[in-house]
């Protein structure tokens, strides 16, 4: 389960930053009101590795710091490490920060250090907080796609529209662009509804190459297989041995599909339900 956490967590960040590679104007105006002309290097020579998730200079000659978090965590002191290491190159340059938080639960962490002789603050901002309307009106498919994560009056409408755009683009960039869709609709429990959309416009690419995608789309097979197997396998019983006990339904229920097709094959020898439902060897 840690191990899952942590790759989930490894695939937030990943996207989230790929989706910042080019300044998202739209999403930095809401932020700031003003836009970006470029984005900086952020790698500080160091022992340990030190990068900022995105270090922007504005049109204002001002830099923005913007860190990405999926999960409420206490992150000041990194952020306090990253303002000190950024003026430093960066000495003649206002800088701002903000810390854009994206995840489900409630940001609960202090957004501050507050010691004696140290007084240290940033912004917090609940992605949740902007309309989703803002970036569905971009230009920019990534901020469409970042949609998934703010408000939204109507679910269904924000993932068709994001998916409308998708859909527009080559198998290779759209199966791309689906992935990072599927990937952030995980931070808001929408993955299920991401793949009934897609499904309902036919979007096609080659899913078996897809390591996200496969086993997303793969799922709903596996399930109506089981549904299927375990359907026939109690009306066998059922006209074998009347009705069906609770605790054989249950059984039947939680099987996988390989063992429904051994219990299947054993009705015809066996004179009890226990004989049938028995563990598989």
């Amino acid at each position: 389960m840690a191990e899952q956490l942590d790759r989930n967590r490894s695939q937030y960040d990943t996207t989230l930053k790929d989706l910042f590679r080019d300044p998202p104007q739209r999403l930095l105006h809401l932020l700031f009101g003003c836009h970006a002309v470029e984005s900086l290097p952020v790698e500080f020579s160091s022992t340990q590795k030190r990068v900022p998730d995105l270090l922007l200079l504005m049109a204002d000659g001002s830099l923005t710091h913007i860190e990405l978090r999926s999960k409420s965590e206490a992150v000041s002191w990194r952020m306090l490490m990253y303002y000190a290491l950024i003026r430093q190159q960066h000495p003649e340059r206002l800088l701002k920060q903000k810390l854009l938080y994206v995840g489900e639960a409630k940001w609960w962490s202090q957004a501050g250090i507050e010691e004696d002789r140290l007084t240290f603050r940033y912004d917090v901002v609940d992605i949740r907080d902007m309309d989703c309307q803002e970036l569905l009106a971009s230009s920019l498919l990534e901020e469409n796609i970042l949609a998934i994560l703010c408000r939204m009056a109507d679910v269904h409408e924000t993932i068709q529209h994001i998916l409308y755009r998708i859909s527009a683009l080559p198998d290779k960039g759209r199966a791309d662009a689906l992935t990072r869709l599927v990937i952030l609709s995980r931070l808001r429990r929408l993955e299920t509804v991401v793949k009934q959309e897609a499904e309902k416009m036919a979007l096609t690419f080659n899913i078996m190459e897809n390591e996200v995608l496969r086993p997303l789309f793969l799922q709903e097979r596996v399930d109506g297989r089981h549904e299927g197997e375990a359907a026939i396998l109690t009306r066998q019983l059922q006209r074998r041995f009347g009705n069906l006990p609770v605790w054989a339904s249950e059984k039947i229920a939680k099987a996988e599909p390989s063992t429904l097709e051994e219990w299947s094959l054993r009705i015809l020898d066996a004179t009890t339900i226990e004989s049938v439902l028995a563990d598989p060897s």
